[in-house]
């Protein structure tokens, strides 16, 4: 078996890199995500140029999600539908929370600006 690189009371070799997260990685994050939240039933095209919104599946978990990052910062839009009856605002928090909490906590950097748009209000199934 080999002998680790690190003697006791010194410090481990540095090797020069870097972790690369993309935009799609950080994406598949907040999908997961939302798709535990209470209250969110569906995510909307951007635009709805498409159509209203589609159910939350796993086939389609990008739907919705758009992210942009940098250095500094990671910019998140969700376009979402939430279930009629709920407080609109109470449901966005907590989308809110536990999509700034997942990202920071599998990369490591903080969300700095993250934008729900609730696109409409549907009856849950």
């Amino acid at each position: 078996m080999d002998e680790p690189d690190v003697v006791a009371g010194t410090e481990p070799t540095k090797i020069p890199g870097q972790v690369v997260v993309t935009d799609k990685a950080i994406a598949d994050i907040v999908g997961w995500t939302v798709l535990e939240c209470y209250g969110v039933v569906g995510m909307a095209a951007p635009n709805l140029a498409r159509g209203v919104g589609s159910l939350l599946t796993r086939d389609k978990l990008h739907q919705g999600i758009r992210v942009a990052q940098d250095d500094a910062r990671i910019h998140i839009d969700l376009y979402v539908i939430v279930e009629y009856g709920l407080n609109v605002a109470e449901v966005a928090g907590n989308v809110r929370s536990q999509v700034a909490y997942n990202v920071k906590r599998a990369t490591g950097r903080p969300v700095t600006d993250l934008h729900i748009h609730v696109q409409g209000v549907r009856v849950g199934s």
